[in-house]
């Protein structure tokens, strides 16, 4: 999952005069008919919802139609056989099917909490030749048809107890022209398909170049009516991913990974083993019937001529139906029509189904559970322990179902259990996989050659130059030499086990075992500890594609890392919408002999907080306090044009559970809130400590200077930042939750670190997540430490957002996190989401993700005052339980439950609420950690601020909160 920037709080689109479309219609994938043109059928591409961040492409310069930007229920779609792309609103479209696979997850409406996981698909077609358009009388099934090329690309194929993946093929197509003279087209990649016409299906020649396609096309000239034939895979290249798990090492051993090129007889000793989703049909499908008698035909082609009579009887799939076996989150499953369901395309990081293996957590301990079923409004579900057997309610809160503690890294790493769909290998009874329950690890070697990439403007180069030349000998020897005609590709067959060592994943049961079709279509049910995934070829490269792509962004770190470097380069998007190359200006906040007090920062300009009462000045007597005495002794210190966020509350309030006006409590006077403070050494908890210290140059420590003179006279009272003598290059910042956001009085501390070549280079920050692998608290703040935002180079924002030496402050860093990021409604701070806002879909996933950043957060509260951070124990201790704090928590939160457990949801009155109300989920979560807050109250002489007792298990009766 891609970080994103934030989006600015406070600005609901849904209240413009623009009101957002509640639901979407159509999804990715649709097939849908033109209202207005029966007879026209298309699929859709793109969405107005899409999860996309695209940068804007300017008026007239999108080349393929579907590109330009999407307005509010628009989609675009590729209307076939005739190929044409066009943008349309959905209300000039039907919907015909809706294509899922198993796997896939779904809900009856967009408003549904509850959602299914489909086990398995059932699709009938409507068929009609490819050539003639002549239908056929019924819907056939899938059972009736077989796929009218033998493989394609992504299939998996075996030989010699090795699995196989296909990435790239050679085809030889018979192509028939205007006037009805056949000739053949050998090319690279799978472009064609049988009944396909128009211009694009011939090369264009090439004035006085003599090439193949020169000597087996002749005098051929592409036209309108050039129609495809006949399709033949000539050459396929395989990567050889892994090899038979049950065979011992010596039989392993004498098995050697096979060739990469395969063609002619060779292809009739490879397997093709296939998915069930990839056995079904999809419109635009090649396919055959299995009965011939059933098919019409064509003939094309003269007697005698060098290519024949060629008799076309491949079918095309001009409409699906499709059915779906789903299982529900409450055990239930169903066999329900496609389309009277929608894709679950933004899945809460909570979700999962019966059978799925998880870890149930806490602060002390894992432990790994099957779940039994889920109470989806409830956020609640029950799981069996793998370590008792026996079963217990739970919070879904509480339940890792990805064996990560980074929602995006699900796919990136080995996870807990498998889902249907995958492919695995199987081990011998007594032979284990060699992981730790319910781990299961995955194999699959992508060898090197297989990553190179293409060559330029898109030639072949390398191993598929080899492929080229290949396929061409093939071709021109083709009538001429038998021994290039290729074999045909085997199938599993029913009774032959000899490739049981290999499957399908089909279902998950409620013990933990899992059902496993075999290539000779049986089942065997096995526990995970016999299980071994296959790592898809495919899928490994798009991880490091993806990889590549995050490694770029992170790159903005290492900008000008060379201390005399003036100015670094870096890309970012202009006002035209177009990716520049911008290098920043010279630091225009003056290093050096500067006589004038006051600077300026070029930002938006946010309305600025009231002014601050100036703090004494620093007392320490480093070579940092020596560089900033001289400036704080004079009178005030003006600090122009320092941004702060709209609606950021500077000052702390006071209890906010009821609905009466907040208090509001001014901590500036407070000497026991230092909100900037130099301490003698860096902390050894600090997230850079062991790092090398910045060489610091003049031009360092005179921005340095200056940056602590705006720190120490307009940081906002919610913002503590301590600097260190001992290490000038590294900062500690706490920032307080603000007001009616989920992350109220809570506490989230940034290390920070500048290199050698600040103010050049952004600041690095280090978020030090308590989540105890439970999810982010905020989508721009990474478990593993990465603070997401464009001003500090981890995301790719306008040239506007990123940072500049000549414009941009640490506290503008600070102030960006607070208003920006810490948001009443932090679902919404991934840009794709933003479009969302008002819709049915972003209101129920926004007030579950609030609620789990609520809980969270609480827990922040914890471990802040069991094991403060370093430099901030007073201020900690001061602000919790001198100022009241703490027991204001636990009023709050413990109101919160009883408003969620007894009173009815009053979504008007309950609109402006940060947390209007808890599931029985976020209730059992929250008690957890209230009674170890109130625990730590009692100890430092508190009070149970609570007046009513709370349950640890949710009211049966609790409505829900959504």
């Amino acid at each position: 999952m891609s970080a994103a920037e934030p989006t600015k709080s406070g600005i609901n689109p849904a209240s413009s005069g623009d009101k957002p479309q509640r639901t979407a219609k159509l999804y990715q994938e649709d097939i849908v008919q033109l209202i207005d043109d029966p007879g026209s059928f298309g699929l859709v591409m793109r969405c107005w919802h899409d999860a996309e961040d695209l940068p804007p492409i300017p008026e007239g310069e999108a080349l393929d139609p579907l590109l330009r930007p999407l307005k509010q229920g628009e989609v675009g779609v590729s209307f076939y056989p005739k190929g044409t792309r066009e943008i349309l609103h959905e209300s000039k479209l039907r919907l015909v099917d809706r294509s899922y696979q198993p796997g896939d997850l779904l809900k009856r409406s967009v408003d549904d909490v509850q959602a299914g996981v489909v086990t398995s698909i059932e699709v009938t077609g409507l068929l009609e030749h490819t050539i003639s358009g002549e239908e056929l009388s019924r819907w056939r099934s899938t059972a009736e048809t077989e796929c009218d090329l033998e493989i394609d690309v992504g299939d998996y194929v075996v030989y010699d107890d090795w699995v196989g993946q296909v990435i790239e093929m050679f085809d030889e197509a018979v192509v028939e022209m205007t006037d009805g003279t056949l000739v053949r087209l050998p090319e690279l990649t799978a472009r064609l398909g049988v009944g396909e016409k128009g211009m694009h299906i011939l090369p264009a020649p090439i004035p006085g170049v003599h090439n193949l396609f020169g000597l087996l096309l002749g005098n051929a000239r592409p036209s309108a009516q050039d129609t495809v034939l006949s399709v033949r895979r000539t050459v396929l290249a395989i990567a050889w991913l892994a090899i038979n798990q049950t065979l011992s090492p010596s039989e392993a051993s004498t098995r050697q990974r096979p060739p990469r090129f395969w063609h002619g007889p060779d292809l009739g000793k490879l397997t093709l083993v296939r998915r069930r989703a990839e056995q079904s049909m999809r419109v635009g499908d090649r396919v055959l019937l299995k009965n011939r008698d059933e098919m019409p035909v064509t003939v094309h082609g003269k007697e005698g001529a060098q290519q024949g009579l060629v008799e076309v009887r491949t079918l095309v799939v001009k409409q699906t139906h499709t059915m779906v076996h789903v299982l529900w989150q409450d055990g239930s499953r169903e066999c329900i029509d496609a389309r009277d369901t929608v894709p679950y395309l933004n899945p809460d990081e909570y979700d999962c189904w019966p059978g799925d293996h998880v870890l149930w957590k806490d602060e002390d301990q894992k432990r790994p559970a099957v779940v039994q079923s889920v109470n989806a409004a409830d956020r609640t579900a029950v799981v069996r322990f793998s370590d008792t057997g026996s079963t217990e309610l739970t919070s879904v809160l509480e339940l890792d179902p990805h064996g990560t503690t980074d929602w995006s890294g699900v796919a990136a790493s080995e996870g807990l259990g498998l889902t249907r769909g995958e492919f695995v290998f199987l081990h011998p009874e007594g032979v284990t996989n060699g992981a730790m329950p319910p781990i299961v690890p995955r194999i699959g070697e992508l060898e090197s050659w297989v990553r190179e990439a293409t060559g330029l403007n898109g030639q072949p180069d390398s191993w598929r130059r080899e492929m080229v030349t290949l396929g061409n000998q093939i071709a021109t020897r083709r009538g001429t030499d038998s021994s290039v005609e290729e074999g045909r590709i085997k199938r599993p067959q029913p009774g032959d086990s000899s490739l049981n060592w290999f499957g399908e994943v089909i279902d998950q049961r409620l013990d933990g075992s899992v059902e496993v079709m075999l290539p000779d279509g049986s089942s065997a049910v096995l526990p995970l500890s016999r299980l071994t995934r296959l790592y898809d070829g495919l899928e490994q490269l798009e991880d490091m594609w993806s990889e590549g792509s995050e490694d770029d962004l992170d790159s903005f770190d290492d900008v000008g890392v060379n201390d005399d470097t003036d100015s670094a380069g870096f890309w970012a998007l202009d006002e035209n919408g177009h990716w520049v190359e911008e290098t920043p200006d010279a630091d225009g906040w003056t290093t050096d002999n500067e006589d004038d007090d006051r600077m300026s920062v070029d930002v938006e300009r946010w309305p600025s907080p009231p002014a601050n009462v100036i703090s004494t000045p620093l007392q320490t007597e480093s070579v940092v306090s020596v560089l900033v005495k001289h400036a704080l002794d004079k009178t005030r210190v003006l600090v122009d044009d320092i941004p702060s966020p709209p609606t950021l509350p500077i000052e702390l309030t006071a209890s906010s559970s009821d609905a009466e006006p907040e208090t509001k409590v001014d901590l500036s006077d407070s000497s026991q809130w230092k909100r900037f403070d130099v301490l003698s050494s860096a902390p050894v908890d600090h997230a850079f400590y062991t790092s090398a210290p910045a060489q610091t140059s003049r031009t360092f420590l005179a921005r340095l200077n200056k940056e602590y003179r705006v720190l120490e006279t307009s940081l906002p009272d919610t913002i503590l930042v301590r600097a260190y003598e001992d290490r000038t290059d590294l900062l500690r910042s706490m920032i307080i939750g603000p007001a009616n956001t989920p992350y109220q009085d809570a506490p989230f501390v940034i290390d920070w670190q500048l290199d050698s070549n600040f103010p050049n280079s952004p600041p690095i920050a280090h978020f030090l997540s308590w989540t105890n692998g439970n999810g982010r608290v905020n989508p721009n703040l990474y478990e593993e430490g990465k603070v997401c935002l464009s001003i500090l180079g981890t995301w790719a924002g306008d040239k506007n957002e990123t940072w500049n030496a000549a414009r941009s402050s640490l506290l503008q860093c600070l102030i960006s996190i607070q208003g920006l990021v810490l948001v009443k409604e932090p679902w919404f701070c991934e840009p794709a989401y933003e479009k969302l806002r008002g819709t049915e879909e972003g209101i129920v996933n926004s007030r579950l993700y609030s609620e789990k950043a609520y809980v969270l957060s609480r827990g922040f509260v914890r471990r802040a005052l069991e094991l403060a951070p370093i430099g901030l124990e007073s201020e900690l201790e001061w602000f919790y339980y001198t100022r009241g704090t703490l027991d204001k928590i636990l009023r709050d939160s413990t109101a919160l439950i009883h408003k969620s457990k007894e009173s009815p949801a009053d979504d008007e009155s309950e609109g402006e609420l940060g947390i209007p109300r808890l599931t029985g989920g976020g209730i059992i979560s929250l008690e957890r950690t209230l009674n170890k807050l109130r625990a730590l109250a009692s100890a430092h002489g508190h009070a149970d601020a609570s007046d009513a007792t709370t349950s640890s298990e949710p009211s049966s009766s609790a409505p829900s909160a959504f």
